[in-house]
């Protein structure tokens, strides 16, 4: 007898029951997306577990439904609806189509099916009992049109593969996942999850995105995100991102990615989103994403993977950029640093209209008076809130720091225009001395941090500077400073890319440097302390890209150059960093993805104070 030999059919369904169902979600997974090729409306997953192992899965669906003879045909290996000649495979729109689910899930499980075709004429569905790949019977039975299918005993003939199952908290939480992903993929179908009996969510087929995800994940989730869309070339994408500084996560749990409804699985994808951020995003951290992509079915191949989590794309550079483009545009359309209302009510109008006349630096010229020696004199309400969020201070120190922010601002405005022509929200007060408290068009509460919203300011135009290569102004007399010899034997390689970002440093002697320029946009940056601040700060970089080193460089310099917190500022100087902050690119967060803003609705108002 020969060493080769032809395996029999059951160790065949073992083996493609050994690559597709892995643990229950697999048998989840395969289950409803048959139940949503088959054009169902609602789709029903009822489980149950004992204290080791989840011990029922069934799945309920009003789709076509099969007929007898399709019924039993269904469980064969390859047995399929889906194709029926190779070049099928080249446009597939279906979610499966190798015919192998259901056959490898009846080869380690005991199933029971049962289904009645839509529009038959028979009264009666029919049940299907297979175990362990064997037909038990076939019966007929009473039942509406659709499918029932329940899985029982998953791997009870395989000992080993059993044995591997983890616990039933973690098997739950893999076919949770794998629910919500197919609910959100497929909004146009309502989802019900019960477990022990017990309803786990529900979500209502409107074909809404945020109704799905309001359904998964709560409204106030819902609340923070940003539509997405992109039509026209490669590539049309659809759906939501979270807004910047909102339900961000230090792993991608939260990217729900479809491509022609069918979810998957990308890190080239995934990256795509997180360029469309781009600094948006703090370090480490993932935003929310729920985007729909649509491409030509032939673009796309299916058939890489025999659970179907991955793909291959053949043009996936050019459906990246497209991911990228329309997160990108999506961002930089949402306005939360619009103007307050023209019109509101007289009332309103006494608290919240702006002087006309420009307040003088009132907290420079004045010097606290205790309040016990001094009547106080009547105020509006206005001038009293005014008062409390900025609190007097010693004349001489806050004169200093006014003037050194006025330089600072003025280094940053981009014409003499700006002042007269872009509207910002009305201005209420500072708190702390680093925060800006104004209120938008909307009527929100917007909370701004002036260090970080000028750093984005200053960041946006000192990188435009570096682009158009006029990023240095010479010094007068070059400044020396000693580095360490670490930070000296990094110095060949980082001199080309400190003068592209304005300072030109040539050797000076045995660990000496000059400095002979700084970058043009503050004079500040001219000091020795700042600049071997950033020197370290460059030689402490493991990148390797030079152009991710410049950038680094750049966002260092920007964080040294501008208003810091514990600053105070005049409502003037208020209105002009909010003006020149709005002119950004990207106003919502600075350079290293920190948020510049918080908005405070009024709903969300209400929800702190429990009114809701």
């Amino acid at each position: 007898m020969g060493k080769i030999r032809v395996l029999d059919e059951e160790t065949i369904n073992h083996i493609a029951a050994g690559e597709v169902v892995e643990r229950a979600a697999s048998v989840v997974k395969e289950l409803v997306e048959n139940a949503v090729d088959a054009k169902a409306k609602k789709i029903i997953i009822d489980l149950a577990a004992d204290t080791a192992t989840v011990k029922r899965i069934s799945i309920t669906d009003d789709g076509v439904g099969l007929s007898a003879e399709d019924a039993v045909l269904a469980f064969r290996q390859h047995a399929t609806s889906k194709i029926s000649k190779p070049d099928d495979l080249a446009e597939i729109v279906t979610l499966g189509f190798r015919g192998e689910a259901l056959a490898s899930i009846a080869a380690v499980s005991k199933v029971t099916f049962t289904s009645k075709e839509r529009g038959s004429s028979e009264p009666e569905a029919v049940q299907v009992v297979i175990h362990g790949g064997e037909l038990i019977r076939q019966t007929f039975v009473g039942a509406p049109e659709g499918t029932t299918i329940i899985v029982e005993d998953l791997f009870y003939n395989t000992p080993a593969r059993r044995k591997f199952q983890r616990s039933v908290s973690t098997e739950l939480s893999h076919i949770y996942d794998m629910v919500e992903r197919i609910a959100l993929a497929h909004r146009e179908i309502s989802f019900v999850l019960l477990y022990q009996g017990k309803e786990r969510f529900r979500t209502y087929g409107t074909g809404s995105y945020p109704d799905a995800v309001a359904a998964v994940f709560g409204t106030t989730f819902a609340r923070d995100l940003l539509p997405v869309e992109k039509t026209g070339g490669i590539a049309e994408v659809s759906g939501y991102v979270s807004k910047p500084g909102c339900n961000m996560r230090p792993t991608p749990t939260r990217f729900y990615l479809t491509i022609n409804g069918r979810q998957i699985t990308s890190k080239s994808l995934q990256w795509a989103v997180r360029e469309g951020y781009g600094t948006l995003l703090p370090k480490g951290m993932y935003p929310a994403a729920f985007l729909d992509i649509k491409i030509d079915p032939r673009e796309v191949d299916v058939n890489v993977h025999p659970t179907k989590r991955e793909v291959r794309l053949s043009r996936e550079r050019d459906v990246g950029s497209a991911v990228r483009d329309a997160v990108y545009t999506a961002l930089h359309d949402d306005e939360i640093f619009s103007a307050a209302p023209a019109s509101v009510k007289p009332e309103q109008q006494k608290l919240f209209e702006e002087k006309k006349e420009e307040e003088a630096e009132v907290r420079a010229e004045k010097t606290y008076v205790p309040a016990e020696q001094t009547p106080s004199p009547k105020r509006s309400l206005h001038e009293a809130v005014m008062s409390y969020l900025t609190p007097q201070a010693p004349a001489e120190p806050v004169r200093s720091s006014l003037r050194q922010t006025e330089i600072q601002l003025r280094r940053t405005e981009t014409s003499a225009e700006e002042k007269a022509d872009v509207e910002v929200p009305e201005v209420l007060g500072q708190i702390g001395d680093t925060y800006i408290a104004c209120r938008n068009a909307k009527g929100e509460l917007v909370i701004v941090d002036q260090h970080a919203a000028h750093e984005r300011v200053m960041y946006d135009q000192l990188l435009k500077k570096v682009e158009e290569k006029k990023a240095s102004q010479e010094l007068l007399a070059p400044v020396t400073l000693t580095l360490s010899r670490a930070e000296s034997a990094r110095m060949p390689e980082l001199s080309e890319i400190l003068a592209q970002a304005g300072y030109v440093i040539e050797p000076f002697g045995q660990d000496v440097w000059a400095v002979r320029s700084v970058p043009v946009i503050s004079s500040r940056l001219g000091d020795v302390k700042v600049i071997h601040e950033i020197i370290a700060e460059a030689a402490g970089i493991t990148e390797k890209n030079p152009e991710r080193v410049l950038d680094r460089v750049v966002k260092t310099v920007a964080c040294r150059a501008v208003v810091k917190g514990n600053t105070p500022l005049t409502k003037n100087q208020m209105e002009r960093l909010l003006r020149q902050l709005s002119e950004t690119d990207s106003p919502y967060t600075c350079p290293h993805g920190r948020p510049t803003a918080l908005v405070l609705s009024k709903e969300k108002l209400a929800s702190m104070f429990l009114r809701t």
